[in-house]
């Protein structure tokens, strides 16, 4: 299987489902920060490597989470989040 990356990656639908949950899970008042670290421990929980959580994590941006990125100059390190309904 290839993984493409960028806009035209295709997501892993069930990974996506899982980190739904543990983000509703973690992430019980809203809104908060979370850090990229976070992302990749919850990432961890479902049996992900780190740079797949936060691509995950940031395939649900608008579907599950809304807010901005805290971004420095090797990438993004945290982020102000809130649930969608």
């Amino acid at each position: 299987m290839v993984t493409r990356e960028g806009r035209y990656r295709t997501p892993d639908r069930q990974g996506q489902t899982l980190m739904r949950e543990v983000i509703r899970a973690r992430l019980k008042e809203c809104p908060v920060h979370v850090q990229r670290s976070e992302v990749e421990a919850m990432g961890e929980e479902i049996g992900l490597e780190g740079i797949e959580a936060v691509r995950l994590f940031d395939r649900l941006k608008g579907v599950s989470w809304r807010g901005d990125y805290i971004r420095s100059d090797t990438g993004w390190v945290a982020a102000w989040v809130r649930e969608v309904n």
